[in-house]
């Protein structure tokens, strides 16, 4: 098992296993930025799928109590190891060993919101509905080989700072909004509000209007990840993995899925723009950005749970 020392700020228990609930009405949950959760794992020789912890822009402090590989990735160039008594400065995105005893020191973000601790094994996931780590808490983990050292070499990873453009297909309901209404959403520049979370992100900026016969309230229907809803008051919600699985906002626009870790990454206070693309191109882009992922660690077919 780990021992957390430091819970950091928000350290919560992920996996991508969790989609098949959706008709029960529980969120399929999961990491926000998919990528660096399967490149976590793929670093210490798990399955793409396997529990690790997502921690925001704090990494928690952790004991290990037994030999383990883990690995970081996202947020940080580097880490700080205690083993036997001294500080070890350790590269991220990489494979690395620990000892009985080492700890994990805590440590801020240094950039994105988001990063993912993987351990060899991986955590073993008590329930589907996991609560944020604390100080005090044990994780029990899952028997695991230690692998061969590994690298993410030069992979690219786009990691916004404080503005990005988001490649959308046109909403479900699309024809709900007035020629103005999608004129601003994809001229305007919106904010990124501190009123957000893993349910979605809450946008402020330019209101988009409605056409006429509608106010943005529909029948509630399913809604995924990457949708973006318009509220009665025109502004835009970006739904993310915590999101409830039925919505009864208007639906204008959909995040691409290669374009869903780079909202995964940004923090309150970015601003963020859109452009709109076809079903075509959103499929090409994210398969050009796995087939890419996947030469560059050398592995075919990399699997990402979307």
């Amino acid at each position: 098992m780990i021992e957390i020392l430091e819970k950091g700020f928000f350290t919560l228990p992920v996996t991508s296993k969790r989609h098949t609930f959706a008709s029960l009405g529980v969120p399929a949950g999961g990491p926000m930025d998919s990528f660096r959760y399967v490149l976590a794992n793929y670093l210490v020789g798990n399955p793409p799928d396997t529990p690790a912890l997502e921690a925001t822009l704090i990494l928690p402090g952790i004991r290990f109590t037994d030999r383990r590989a883990f690995s970081v990735v996202g947020g940080v160039k580097s880490i700080l190891l205690l083993h036997r008594g001294k500080k070890q400065l350790l590269p991220a995105g990489e494979t690395l060993f620990a000892e009985p005893g080492d700890e994990l020191l805590v440590a801020p973000l240094e950039y994105g919101m988001r990063a993912y601790l993987a351990i060899s094994g991986g955590l073993r996931m008590e329930t589907f509905r996991p609560k944020p780590v604390l100080k005090g808490d044990r994780l029990a983990l899952q028997p695991g080989r230690l692998p061969d050292p590994r690298s993410l070499g030069e992979i690219s990873l786009p990691m916004p700072e404080r503005e990005a453009v988001l490649r959308v297909m046109d909403g479900v309901q699309y024809d709900h909004f007035s020629e103005d209404g999608i004129r601003a959403f994809y001229n305007s520049e919106y904010l990124y509000t501190p009123q957000s979370d893993r349910m979605g992100i809450r946008l402020s900026g330019e209101a988009v209007s409605f056409a006429n016969g509608h106010d943005g309230n529909i029948l509630s229907e399913g809604i995924l990840m990457g949708d973006i809803q318009i509220t009665s008051s025109g502004q835009p919600i970006l739904l993310m993995a915590d999101c409830q699985t039925v919505g009864g906002y208007a639906k204008i626009a959909h995040v691409i899925a290669a374009d869903l870790p780079v909202a995964a990454q940004l923090r309150p206070g970015s601003k963020i723009r859109f452009r709109r693309v076809d079903v075509f191109e959103a499929q090409a882009l994210l398969h050009r950005k796995i087939r890419e992922i996947g030469e560059s660690i050398q592995v075919d077919g990399l699997y990402t749970p979307f």
